[in-house]
């Protein structure tokens, strides 16, 4: 008993889970920032749909409806490939030389010093703008929604009393949005947090890649084979931590409903 006791803690406490357990930070950060922009991209996405302007309501349209439609592995590999080799681009128009440009045989990029070479903050910068555009155009819809449901009278109300558009659109407006917004963008949310699995995809040692290399069948010259395939496992413990991380959801978004609808008449919250 002793013996498997102290097998398993120092298993489960050797370098290559602690760095699993520490690679959940990724994920979390990722949801977050990710998140946070959604709502960022969603308000202006929204504002512009709800413009007075054509070509402003032109771009939130747009923005909303093309980036829906993109599946979202593509634009999460995309735009960090993209911005990527947008730096280099812009880093060889000042840097390279004719001898540089001419010395180097690999095609991209156009010279070794135009090289950024990227680690896992710079990726996870760029994997947490990604989840912020991707789910920022289905914000935009959910916060469009919401902004056409705020009675038309408040905003009315608001203009009697002499509030300029700027005081109508972030005091009434926008500030009674949040009642109709939060419910679907609960979902948003979720669907980011789901979204956070793709992260290895951009090299970054995530929980799901650490899962996968940890649950391997793992063979050790000195005692030979330490296990066989127990990836189920690891992945049950992933499985527990996204229904955590919902449950925990759920909670905050009915505290933020709570808290978002007090002062508005309870039709409007209905």
């Amino acid at each position: 008993m002793s013996d498997n006791l102290a097998f398993w803690l120092s298993y489960l406490t050797n370098g290559k889970h602690l760095t699993w357990y520490a690679s959940f930070q990724f994920t979390i950060f990722a949801a977050l920032a990710g998140g946070m922009l959604a709502v960022i991209f969603g308000l202006a996405g929204a504002t512009l749909k709800n413009s007075r302007f054509l070509p402003l309501r032109l771009i939130g349209s747009t923005y909303s409806s093309i980036v829906r439609g993109v599946p979202d592995v593509l634009f999460f590999l995309f735009f960090p490939l993209a911005f990527e080799q947008a730096v280099e681009w812009f880093m060889a128009s000042q840097v390279c030389t004719p001898e540089t440009l001419a010395a180097q045989s690999a095609t991209w990029p156009p010279c070794k010093e135009a090289n950024w070479f990227l680690g896992t903050p710079e990726y996870l910068i760029l994997a947490s703008v990604s989840l912020g555009l991707v789910y920022g155009a289905f914000a935009t819809n959910v916060i469009h929604g919401a902004m056409r449901s705020v009675p038309q009278g408040q905003l009315e109300a608001a203009r009697a009393y002499g509030m300029s558009a700027g005081q109508v659109l972030w005091r009434v407006h926008i500030r009674q949005m949040w009642v109709y917004a939060l419910p679907g963008l609960s979902n948003v949310w979720m669907l980011i947090v789901k979204a956070t699995s793709l992260l290895s995809l951009l090299q970054i040692a995530d929980i799901v890649l650490w899962a996968d290399r940890l649950g391997a069948p793992n063979y050790l010259s000195a005692v030979g084979l330490v296990h066989d395939d127990w990836r189920w496992r690891y992945y049950l413990v992933l499985f527990v931590f996204y229904i955590l991380v919902t449950f925990a959801s759920e909670k905050a978004f009915d505290a933020l409903m709570n808290r978002a609808g007090r002062g508005i008449l309870s039709e409007a919250r209905s």
